[in-house]
């Protein structure tokens, strides 16, 4: 699903700031100045309607002008943590297409 959420990330003792730009409930595209490579854990706690910490492994990226986007793939969700971004991700499209 687009959408464009603040995040706070955190990967090899660094935190930084990303942007979700889609989500599903089996990764998402984060957008940051940060450089990281391929297969590297990341963090992320997303500001949203119910904020969601949520953990996954960077799977591509790609390099744009002054920031990369990245697909992150959740790893290992509790049934609690699948449920949670399930619902995130149900109130997300509701609040863009159902009014």
């Amino acid at each position: 699903m687009p959408l464009n959420l603040d995040a706070v990330c955190h990967s090899e003792g660094a935190f930084f700031k990303g942007y979700v730009q889609d989500i599903s409930t089996g990764g998402l595209k984060l957008e940051t100045q940060k450089r990281l490579e391929k297969g590297e854990k990341v963090d992320l706690t997303i500001d949203s309607i119910r904020p969601l910490k949520i953990a996954g492994i960077i799977r591509w990226r790609v390099a744009e002008k002054l920031h990369f986007l990245y697909g992150i793939q959740f790893e290992e969700l509790s049934e609690e943590r699948e449920a949670e971004l399930r619902e995130l991700v149900q109130d997300l499209f509701w609040k863009s297409f159902g009014g």
